[in-house]
């Protein structure tokens, strides 16, 4: 069973944030913007960036469940 403990996703998934670029003839880049330090930490190409989001979207949604507290079984 996979652990629901993660907290570097987490914490990545709150601190960075992927946009796209709008400038003239660069529309196939995005940029990785690090909320905490206010600057730009890397430039993708934008399809990179389509996946990264498809990929938080899907662990999302696959979470691992919440641990049993409680093993007892009946006899």
């Amino acid at each position: 069973m996979a652990s629901a403990f993660a907290p570097h996703a987490r914490i990545a998934a709150n601190r960075y944030l992927i946009v796209p670029c709008e400038a003239d003839g660069h529309t196939d880049l995005a940029i990785i913007w690090d909320r905490l330090e206010e600057q730009v930490v890397d430039v993708i190409s934008a399809a990179t960036a389509r996946y990264a989001e498809e990929d938080a979207l899907w662990d999302e949604y696959h979470q691992a469940e919440p641990a049993i507290a409680d093993f007892r079984m009946a006899a």
